[in-house]
């Protein structure tokens, strides 16, 4: 099992980084596109909502949009979207005429197209188009992959005092203090590296700050799979689960980065 995760996650992120740095904002966009609408067909899952194919294949149209939007705002407005998204997913639910099962859709396409769409796909690709905003995904991806690493190794050998077990029952203080650190290292790494411009002051408190961020998104993501009582997101990577499982900890991440380097940064 863990020589499987290894070695899914070598190949994936190999190819995410020869698609970002290769791809160009286009590429981004392709990639995006792939892990946004995998992630709202997981999440729709997860949510156990009573849609047909029809009702599925629009929520992930317009999760879709919101790529598309961060691309080309002057196409569509992300505001604009995101009211469009609340009235259609209500829209959908009147034309099926099914109340019963209507607040379990309605709730559950609203929250994943805003989850996936707007939260990871539209701020990664805002903050692709920032000033340095390659180096700023590289950042991002090292922060997370790097806290992720941490916890899991340090967490599997040595954990021993469990965090939220009702959520997360493998989580615990020993790999939750290791991501941090295994976090401010990348971070500390990749600035030296790709982004010297970045005051040291800013690396720590991006590389602590991102990390318990993570954190906080990858148990977000154990409490929905506990309350569809599922192990896994889906089974797209071996090792791995599902995409939501993959990019859970970005999910949350990706916004905190781009407004950080929004406001602070630039």
């Amino acid at each position: 099992m863990l020589w499987t995760r290894i070695a899914s996650a070598l190949v994936l992120g190999i190819l995410v980084i020869l698609m970002i740095q290769f791809g160009g904002l286009w590429g981004l966009f392709a990639l995006l596109s792939a892990i946004v609408i995998i992630g709202v067909l997981e999440f729709s899952k997860l949510s156990g909502s009573k849609v047909g194919l029809v009702s599925r294949i629009f929520y992930v149209l317009l999760s879709w949009l919101f790529c598309l939007s961060a691309l080309k705002p002057d196409w569509i407005s992300v505001n604009l979207l995101i009211c469009l998204a609340v009235f259609l997913v209500f829209l959908m639910e009147i034309v099926r005429r099914e109340p019963d099962s209507a607040l379990l859709n309605t709730s559950s396409a609203a929250l994943g197209i805003i989850y996936v769409g707007w939260m990871f796909g539209w701020h990664l690709i805002m903050l692709r188009q920032m000033p340095n905003g390659l180096n700023l995904i590289y950042l991002l991806a090292g922060i997370t992959w790097g806290g992720d690493i941490g916890a899991y190794l340090v967490g599997r050998s040595f954990g021993k005092h469990k965090i939220i077990p009702a959520i997360s029952p493998g989580k615990s203080l020993e790999g939750y203090i290791a991501g941090i650190i295994f976090a401010c290292l990348a971070a500390l790494g990749l600035r030296y590296w790709l982004l010297p411009d970045i005051g040291l002051s800013h690396v720590l408190i991006l590389g602590v700050g991102l990390a318990v961020i993570g954190q906080i998104g990858d148990l977000a993501e154990s409490l929905l799979k506990r309350g569809a009582k599922v192990k896994d997101s889906g089974t797209l990577i071996p090792g791995h689960g599902g995409i939501l499982d993959r990019c859970d900890s970005m999910i949350f991440i990706t916004p905190a980065l781009y407004y950080y380097a929004l406001y602070v940064l630039y």
